[in-house]
């Protein structure tokens, strides 16, 4: 391979696949729509580029040189959908060897069951939305002789990620969370993120695999409940109870305007906000209560999610890539948990 540029990079995943092709001695670009978000990439060696995906010029100008692109760069709809077309419209004026689109399991919806490749996307929500239109978007190009690969991980966890270890270590650690009885007792298709760059890794170097799309699972499919015991074992907390989740489900209906009004808030008035905050030790009390709250409640999709009897099989990846998950649940919570601590961010 000659040089390759990962967009988002400054994100959980683009991050990771920077720093491990680096290291692995992997030529890398690091491509960043903020100079703010490149903390983590400083601290390497490492080439690092301006590359807003709804920029031509930038876009070109990080493309130059490179072979391929990994394309991990998400945000809203405009930044998912529109930024995914100018990715492959570059790479495609470019002449580019191969794209890795990561895209999520996410685009299948409330799919139950054994789920492959070949199940209709069905998401509902406006993650799950984004996510089917910016893979339509790759099979236009497949369709004209871009050479597209795209990736459907699953959830994905380790150090740097926030939305599935830093969360529940901190729901873990409040004491206020625990098991959902049969609840709880839907799959939980966790893939550490290292096995994800692996899966990169193949998808970049396959020379018959353009065009084909593959789940992206961890070896080891646990429930949700377990997750949580073992994580909560990790961490070295008293056992866990079991919540009866009928109150939960009722407060998480009730807080939702709460969550869709913070939302609109943070996205309007974000700036106001955080005067306020500043300025008035009730109003950062009162933040700081509303916030717990929101965090240690789950939302009705989470709710869902915990008890979705679902799958995602990994045996094309396996058979027709070579991917082969490494790190199974203990050793990556073990992982994790040796990061969350390193950095202080247990409390």
């Amino acid at each position: 391979m000659q040089k390759i540029l990962v967009t988002g990079a400054a994100g959980f995943v683009g991050a990771w696949v920077v720093e491990s092709f680096h290291l692995s001695g992997i030529p890398v670009r690091a491509g960043i729509r903020s100079w703010n978000s490149a903390v983590r990439l400083a601290r390497r060696d490492v080439e690092i580029v301006p590359c807003d995906v709804l920029s031509s010029d930038q876009l070109r100008s990080a493309m130059e040189g490179c072979d391929a692109v990994v394309h991990c760069a998400v945000g809203n709809e405009k930044v998912t959908i529109d930024g995914t077309r100018n990715v492959l419209a570059m790479a495609q004026e470019l002449g580019l060897r191969r794209v890795v689109h990561l895209s999520s399991v996410g685009v299948y919806g409330n799919a139950a069951g054994i789920v492959d490749e070949e199940v209709n996307r069905s998401g509902s929500n406006a993650y799950a939305k984004r996510k089917i239109a910016a893979e339509l978007v790759c099979e236009q190009f497949i369709a004209r002789g871009t050479p597209v690969v795209v990736l459907r991980p699953t959830i994905i966890y380790g150090p740097f990620s926030y939305a599935w270890t830093v969360s529940f270590a901190n729901r873990l650690w409040s004491g206020q969370w625990g098991t959902f009885g049969r609840a709880g007792e839907g799959k939980c298709n966790l893939v550490y993120i290292t096995d994800v760059v692996q899966a990169i890794y193949l998808a970049l170097q396959s020379e018959t695999e353009v065009g084909a799309t593959f789940n992206v699972n961890g070896g080891e499919i646990i429930t949700w409940n377990e997750y949580f015991v073992r994580f909560n074992e990790a961490l070295g907390r008293p056992p866990l109870p079991v919540l009866k989740t009928w109150p939960i489900a009722a407060k998480s209906r009730l807080l939702a305007p709460v969550r869709a009004a913070g939302r609109f808030a943070l996205t309007r008035f974000n700036g106001t906000l955080m005067k306020l905050h500043t300025k008035s030790s009730l109003a950062a009390r009162y933040m700081k209560v509303t916030e717990s709250s929101l965090k240690l409640t789950p939302t009705s999709d989470q709710l869902k999610l915990y008890g979705l009897e679902v799958e995602y099989t990994i045996e094309n990846a396996r058979n027709r890539l070579g991917y082969a998950p490494a790190v199974n649940v203990s050793q990556g919570l073990d992982f994790g948990v040796a990061w969350l601590r390193q950095n202080g961010l247990l409390f």
